[in-house]
């Protein structure tokens, strides 16, 4: 999730069925689609338009496996950045363990969604947060089986954007070469407009898309419907009063609306 994205009146948030997301993976088509991880290999490539799909998994595993099995019927592949210490799930309980093994035999990447908050690390000297972040890493690929190639930043710091392609040893989702063309629907909203339109107008040869599974389903609902919907299944699941799971929500994923 980004925190440093605007809240423009002009953008964009009429549909977030998975109807729409469809019609937008076919136009990503005439892309090369390249995970996160991969990035390395063709950021210097400008004779092929190369598209990354990332998804920062912020609050459910459970609906990002949702959209990874959709991704596969539209041929796509893409990036699940998940959290190590998110509020909201445990990346080390069973049923974590299955949905990200599904998640790769999917063909999908996953890597990890850092909170340098969360960690600690908000004023930490560059090269500690780049050693925490290592570590980090270390852990989840543990986890995994598998190695991390690539790493998000959740809230990230204004000094995270637009970096160096490497941090800590991975490719950063943040990077200056990743960035150059970048649409998201970070807080339920396309900045920059209908972004059907926005792929009409390239700014690089490399283009970034941010999805974040937790807005789309299979009709379309208003953000803050669906949100209060995973919000009342959070409570009812954890036993918890909805008023506080609201509570620990809208600051965890900067939500805009305060009528959940």
């Amino acid at each position: 999730m980004d925190a440093n994205i605007p809240n423009e009146p002009g953008s964009w948030d009429l549909d977030f069925s998975y109807a729409y997301l469809e019609r937008l993976y076919a136009k990503l088509r005439r892309f090369r689609l390249c995970t996160i991880g991969d990035a390395e290999s063709v950021v210097a490539d400008v004779e092929n338009p190369t598209a990354f799909i990332r998804h920062d998994v912020d609050v459910s595993l459970r609906r990002a496996i949702e959209l990874a099995r959709k991704e596969v019927q539209w041929g796509a592949r893409s990036t699940y950045h998940v959290m190590i210490d998110s509020p909201f799930y445990d990346v080390r309980s069973t049923e974590s363990a299955t949905i990200l093994r599904e998640m790769a035999s999917l063909g999908h990447e996953v890597g990890l969604h850092y909170d340098v908050m969360a960690r600690g690390m908000g004023s930490a000297e560059p090269a500690l947060r780049a050693e925490d972040i290592g570590k980090a890493c270390d852990t989840f690929a543990e986890l995994l089986g598998t190695p991390v190639r690539s790493v998000s930043f959740h809230l990230p710091l204004q000094e995270l954007l637009r970096g160096p392609l490497h941090v800590a040893g991975r490719v950063s989702g943040y990077a200056e070469d990743l960035f150059r063309w970048y649409i998201s629907d970070s807080r339920a909203r396309w900045r920059e407009g209908e972004p059907l339109e926005s792929l009409t107008k390239p700014r690089s040869h490399l283009l970034q898309i941010l999805v974040h599974p937790l807005w789309w389903g299979e009709e379309n609902q208003r953000p803050e419907l669906r949100l209060r919907d995973l919000v009342a299944e959070l409570a009812k699941e954890r036993g918890e009063p909805y008023e506080a799971v609201r509570a620990r929500m809208t600051p965890h994923i900067l939500y805009r609306a305060a009528n959940l």
